[in-house]
């Protein structure tokens, strides 16, 4: 895959947002200024703090992998996991972050041989799955019978990432002073995030409720590596970016009023225990300061 520059795909867009709202009209044009934040997001790297989670009841890695936005690979490797099925409830995990450096587009998927005497409960088990999970990944039904010799998909490892110079994955962050008399998703220290992705970046403790500073509709929500669970809401044209969550309390299509609780911040598992949460704000596509955008 070839590296894009976030900024450059940026700014070609924008010099032709006028037309494009001519030509498909104001929904199309929204959907369009929400996919180019997206690709934002995606094509950032950030040296992000490792998460600590807390495994809970019926819990697996693969699930974890999904919700964190990670592989299987990733979180074995980043907490030196060699058996997965001697994990317990109650076990502390590190969730690793983005990776720094250059990174390469890569698709693996491991397989597994099966052999005389298996199942699919020992399978599962063995490779951090449920049952339910080893099904979906090979599209398998309930009266699939196991035979010896044959290969079973225990992990989808694929991912694909944007190639960033080293020079230019670190996203800088300069120390300034933010008004305590307005209102913010959570309480913290405040930094102001530069470069590709502008706003602020907020130490606040573990587990604080995330809330949404503005009322407005929720168009996006999903995991992304270094950032957690994001959430984009729409205010009246205006694209609130909430970063940083471990859960998430609203859907796509919900319309959420200023003051609500729309995520929770996870565990850094530090002695500071404070963890990072993002926050930005789009017009257009474009960055605005996060200080004037509209609240309540």
């Amino acid at each position: 895959m070839k590296s894009i520059s976030g900024d450059v795909f940026l700014i070609k867009n924008v010099q032709f947002i006028p037309h494009i709202a001519e030509l498909e009209g104001m929904q199309n044009f929204r959907t369009r200024i929400i996919s180019i934040i997206i690709f934002l997001i995606l094509s950032i790297s950030i040296y992000a703090q490792p998460l600590s989670h807390t495994l809970q009841q019926g819990e697996t890695l693969y699930s974890l992998s999904r919700k964190y936005g990670v592989t299987v690979d990733e979180i074995m490797n980043a907490n030196s996991i060699n058996s997965p099925e001697n994990l317990s409830v109650g076990s502390q995990l590190i969730i690793p972050g983005s990776n720094s450096g250059n990174s390469n587009e890569n698709s693996e998927t491991s397989q597994y041989i099966v052999q005389k005497g298996d199942t699919f409960y020992r399978i599962a088990r063995n490779h951090g799955l449920s049952v339910n999970e080893l099904f979906e990944l090979n599209d398998f039904n309930g009266n699939r019978i196991l035979k010896p010799g044959e290969s079973v998909i225990v992990s989808n490892s694929a991912k694909t990432t944007v190639t960033t110079p080293a020079a230019e994955s670190k996203v800088p962050q300069v120390s300034t002073s933010f008004s305590d008399n307005l209102v913010w998703p959570v309480e913290g220290v405040k930094q102001s995030l530069t470069g590709k992705l502008r706003g602020v970046k907020i130490e606040a403790p573990e587990a604080s409720l995330v809330k949404s500073i503005a009322s407005g509709s929720v168009v996006w929500t999903g995991p992304y590596r270094g950032f957690g669970q994001v959430i984009l809401i729409d205010v009246n044209g205006y694209i609130y970016l909430y970063g940083g969550n471990e859960d998430v309390f609203v859907n796509v299509g919900e319309y959420v009023q200023a003051g609500s609780r729309i995520g929770r911040l996870g565990h850094s598992g530090l002695a500071t225990r404070t963890v990072s949460m993002y926050f930005s704000v789009f017009k257009d596509g474009i960055p605005v300061s996060v200080v004037s955008a509209p609240r309540g």
